[in-house]
């Protein structure tokens, strides 16, 4: 969705409350892709004068996203609080040489999937579980050891201790 703001700069007082919906289905990021479960934003552009534009974008995006330890899908609600002042008196060289690029700024338009897109990178989180003892998945068999148990041998030794592993294993010979 595209917004222009050329025309929104031109009349004074101007404001305007849109509830944007993500045109995608899906987020994807360089890596992943998460199915989009829920939307619920609220867009706030308001005329600050001299050719500025305030603009809020709140709520959230729900997101499916698989559990780093078993991988089962876990609903993410992601909270998006964006509050920006948009100089539309700055060149695109000047917003590069004071690092300040909107990408989401394209000449006088405002792409909002563009900036609910960024906000929600932004946003997601680091780990994702399903519970906070999340057991995980067993790494021989591949079971999810929070629905039961398998039957897979489950003492792991310590790679530092090989050596003397080989040592008791040498004198259990004799």
């Amino acid at each position: 969705m595209l917004i222009d703001l050329y025309q929104f700069i031109q009349e004074e007082q101007a404001s305007k409350v849109l509830v944007p919906t993500y045109e995608e289905k899906r987020f994807k990021t360089k890596d992943s892709s998460y199915e989009i479960v829920d939307c619920n934003l609220k867009l706030s552009l308001r005329n600050a004068g001299d050719k500025k534009v305030d603009c809020k974008l709140a709520g959230t995006v729900g997101l499916m996203i698989p559990c780093d330890c078993c991988l089962e899908p876990v609903l993410n609600q992601i909270g998006i609080d964006f509050h920006k002042e948009l100089d539309m008196n700055k060149s695109m060289e000047e917003k590069i040489e004071e690092l300040d690029e909107e990408c989401f700024v394209v000449e006088n338009s405002l792409d909002v999937d563009a900036l609910i897109h960024n906000e929600i990178l932004i946003n997601l989180p680091m780990k994702v579980l399903c519970k906070e003892d999340c057991k995980g998945i067993c790494r021989k068999c591949g079971v999810n050891l929070n629905m039961g148990s398998c039957k897979c041998d489950q003492t792991e030794l310590d790679p530092r201790m090989s050596k003397i592993l080989d040592v008791f294993n040498q004198f259990k010979e004799v």
